[in-house]
């Protein structure tokens, strides 16, 4: 009799489970102060800051920025880098260990689950979320001002280009 497929699978359904309310701004983890990773799924400063540090080029396209605004933002985006490189190496890091989770999760929890063996699964599975808060806590208001120096680069509707293109998209 193997139990062992079934309580894999239900384990990594409830890797799953959690790491979706943590991200979805409605969960119940998000009626806590700045939402379930500090505020971060919230953060319009965050979303910028992805967007121009992954795919400024295409960014910069959709907001239409002249030479000058590209130069400034250009400056920004380099200013805020070197500020603030250690946490965003650690954000980058936990980032990507979140997502590997997720992704094993996604595949059945084979090798890369939160889990190893009996014992131990629950504190090494929040790990990642309690470094993100603490990232939430040191970048948070980095990524505001970010955000609000990018803004002031721009045009009354370039501004407006911008609120649309760092609204949260949701699934469906």
């Amino acid at each position: 009799m193997t139990c062992t497929r079934p309580l894999k699978s239900l384990f990594a359904l409830g890797i799953v489970v959690v790491a979706a309310a943590a991200a979805l701004p409605g969960s119940v983890n998000a009626q806590r102060p700045g939402g379930a990773m500090g505020g971060f799924a919230n953060n319009p400063g965050v979303r910028l800051w992805e967007a121009l540090d992954q795919r400024f080029e295409g960014f910069s396209e959709r907001l239409a920025l002249s030479d000058e605004q590209m130069d400034g933002a250009t400056v920004l985006v380099a200013d805020f880098r070197e500020a603030n490189e250690s946490a965003l190496a650690r954000y980058d890091r936990v980032r990507a260990q979140m997502r590997d989770r997720m992704g094993a999760a996604r595949r059945g929890g084979g090798g890369g689950g939160a889990r190893r063996g009996a014992g131990g699964g629950n504190a090494q599975a929040r790990q990642p979320m309690q470094e993100m808060r603490s990232l939430a806590d040191q970048l948070g208001p980095a990524f505001e001002v970010l955000h609000k120096e990018f803004s002031a680069l721009l045009s009354e509707e370039q501004t407006g280009t911008l609120k649309s293109l760092l609204q949260r998209q949701t699934p469906g």
